[in-house]
């Protein structure tokens, strides 16, 4: 290909797919709701909010007793703006487009997609459930292929649908499920692939894709001793949003519980998993007990000494009379002097791999306004959802032009139950 003058069009259009297809979990997380902000176009703090499914309680015989439905919803607002700023030459904007994008387009969007990636992987630290592979010392080990499949039973006893479920993996982690799992299933084209590739072939154990992403993240669980009692004490709180700049750990979900318990012995870390003993887990169809378990996480950090913890999903018993509840979760409220236990052993250091519905999160970019006045060239495009911007400015102080790539967008956690994490330890060598 010749070379030509390269235009902020052509780099915009070059780096949207770049962008769409960098990082794996970015891209098959879901992005239904763009044209709620594409009317009008948004700026930071812009939101709207997004409706989450009824959950209307069945009657029994002729009788009918209409019931009122109780509507929920989550904010989404576009709260981050993220951008890279590059400098060229007149003879750098005339390169053939191939080396351009090579030398400049791909690494530029590489750090831009891990960026908002990492912001999402925060997010995913409200995920409600977790799937440990232990030694006999209840120490974390490796994921094996029965961890996974038991992380997949999480799923759907939370009824996410069967398809489009995604698992992210620390590339370390990646390395030891690929060794683990070699040879173990047919057909044999699959472990021929697996063995030559060295990843994971998709579709396996019921994943649509296996995605090895460096931005998964590391976290220490807190000291807590796994000692202290629910005082029966449960005040649910309504969603304030997702996270916003300076603020990435998540503070609100679609609906938090706060809970009332002795003082804690050793602290509890955003992304904790607990349990409390006899809260038990329940069909979210037919509202029977699972009789396992419910498991919550930890969406505000506690303090040694606290005397409250703030969990998600919402602690959501049956009514006053026994009878179903809307958006019932357990199949009791949590009696007086009830342990409060710990997923996990205190202090333990963790790679968080996350087996995930697409629907349990979504993502917004939205359009920045065009420029014309004072800039020397822009241009933006949509491509699958994404938007993107490119604008390339004068700056007469030093005689040169800058060119930059921004994206704005907003990230929310709409479905944490339908999200699970599968730790790995960090090996001490």
């Amino acid at each position: 290909m010749a070379n030509q003058l390269i235009n902020d069009m052509i780099i915009t259009k070059r780096a949207l797919p770049l962008f769409r297809d960098t990082n794996g979990f970015i891209k098959n997380v879901d992005r239904s709701y763009d044209s709620y902000f594409g009317k009008s176009g948004a700026k930071i703090g812009a939101s709207v909010n997004v409706r989450l499914p009824n959950d209307p309680v069945v009657g029994d015989g002729p009788v009918v007793s209409p019931q009122s439905i109780t509507e929920r919803s989550i904010p989404l607002t576009i709260a981050y703006r993220k951008h890279v700023s590059l400098s060229f030459d007149t003879q750098e904007r005339t390169l053939n487009i191939d080396d351009f994008s090579g030398r400049y387009i791909e690494p530029s969007v590489n750090n831009l997609t891990g960026t908002v990636a990492n912001i999402a992987m925060r997010l995913a630290l409200g995920a409600a459930n977790m799937v440990r592979n232990t030694d006999e010392n209840g120490n974390t080990i490796a994921p094996s292929s029965d961890t996974w499949l038991k992380a997949k039973a999480k799923l759907t006893k939370q009824h996410a649908p069967t398809m489009d479920r995604f698992a992210v993996l620390d590339p370390d982690t990646d390395a030891n499920t690929v060794s683990g799992l070699m040879g173990l299933f047919n057909p044999q084209a699959k472990i021929g692939d697996q063995t030559t590739t060295g990843s994971m072939q998709a579709p396996l154990l019921g994943v649509r894709e296996w995605i090895s992403d460096q931005t998964c993240l590391v976290t220490t669980t807190g000291a807590y001793d796994g000692k202290a009692k629910a005082t029966g004490s449960v005040t649910n709180i309504t969603n304030a949003g997702n996270a916003i700049p300076g603020q990435i750990s998540p503070t609100a979900y679609p609906q938090n519980s706060v809970i009332g318990c002795s003082a804690l012995n050793g602290g509890l870390n955003v992304g904790d998993v607990i349990t409390i003993a006899g809260v038990n887990q329940v069909n979210r169809v037919t509202k029977q007990s699972y009789g396992t378990p419910m498991q919550f996480v930890v969406t505000q950090a506690a303090a040694s000494g606290a005397t409250s913890i703030v969990i998600s999903p919402a602690l959501v018993g049956p009514s006053a009379d026994g009878s179903q509840a809307q958006y019932q979760t357990v199949d009791k409220a949590p009696s007086a002097d009830a342990v409060i236990g710990l997923v996990g052993k205190a202090g333990e250091t963790i790679r968080r791999n996350l087996l995930f519905n697409k629907k349990a999160m979504t993502l917004v970019t939205v359009d920045l306004m065009e420029v014309n006045k004072g800039v020397v060239d822009c241009g933006r495009a949509n491509l699958d959802g994404i938007s993107m911007r490119t604008l390339t400015y004068y700056t007469g102080t030093d005689d040169t032009l800058g060119t930059r790539l921004d994206v704005l967008f907003g990230i929310g956690v709409l479905r944490p139950e339908w999200m699970c994490i599968v730790p790995d330890i960090i090996d001490a060598g």
